[in-house]
């Protein structure tokens, strides 16, 4: 199963029987893809979700632990599409799971307008301005992690295409985007409902922001609690412990 001598597989995370193929030189699945998978809103008019940026496919895999829904991961990088089918088909999820390589700004050449439930993201969070000092080495990290293919506005506009009325749009990204963040989501008619900051421990600072909001949806923003990823120890908190189960 293994193609190439950075990859690895390991258990993925408490997931009964279920592994992952990761790169040591690729951006690989994180806490935050955990926290956003359990923050979307699936209900029993769920039935096709799209993951936008999938990586190496650890949020379709993590939501199809929650719903029967037909998953769709769009990937601009070729190696990490290619992890994440091979990651599908390991976990035997083939007939669920569909993996597609391309920029999500090309989101027409593979979907009808309105024709999704709800679209998830963990994008790329900081901005690329032509400085190519604060780029990481690696070009397939930078991609990961700098607007450079796709920036707020594409994904925004992206899932607002994709979303039917009423669909729901979640994203995790960073605190000091966050008025951008909902500029943006209400410019393209996805209103924000629900937003929570995600904190290392009590007293410090978010390092996350958690949003999500509904295509056509009245206005109204609820702030939940702030959630806590570790304990005064530095162990993980027993939400996230749950989370993993």
């Amino acid at each position: 199963m293994l193609q190439h001598e950075k990859e690895v597989m390991i258990d993925f995370l408490n997931k009964e029987g279920m592994k992952i193929i990761q790169r040591a030189d690729y951006f690989n699945f994180s806490l935050d893809s955990v926290l956003v998978s359990d923050f979307l809103t699936i209900n029993r008019g769920t039935k096709k979700i799209v993951d936008l940026g999938t990586g190496n496919g650890s949020i379709p895999m993590l939501l199809s632990r929650r719903c029967s829904a037909d998953i769709t991961g769009i990937e601009i990088q070729e190696v990490s599409a290619d992890l994440a089918r091979r990651n599908i088909e390991l976990n035997k999820l083939e007939d669920r799971v569909e993996i597609i390589l391309d920029n999500m700004k090309n989101w027409k050449e593979h979907f009808r307008s309105g024709s999704v439930d709800a679209v998830i993201s963990n994008p790329p969070f900081f901005k690329y301005e032509g400085n190519e000092e604060l780029l990481n080495d690696l070009d397939q990290l930078t991609y990961a992690r700098h607007e450079i293919t796709a920036n707020l506005e594409d994904i925004i506009a992206t899932a607002s295409g994709l979303l039917r009325d009423r669909g729901y749009f979640t994203m995790v990204h960073r605190p000091d985007r966050m008025l951008e963040i909902l500029d943006i989501m209400r410019r393209y008619k996805i209103a924000p409902k629900r937003l929570q900051f995600i904190h290392s421990k009590l007293g410090k600072e978010a390092k996350i922001l958690l949003v999500e909001g509904i295509k056509f949806g009245r206005e109204g923003l609820r702030v939940l609690p702030p959630f806590y990823t570790h304990d005064e120890d530095g162990r993980y908190s027993k939400e996230v412990l749950q989370m993993f189960e």
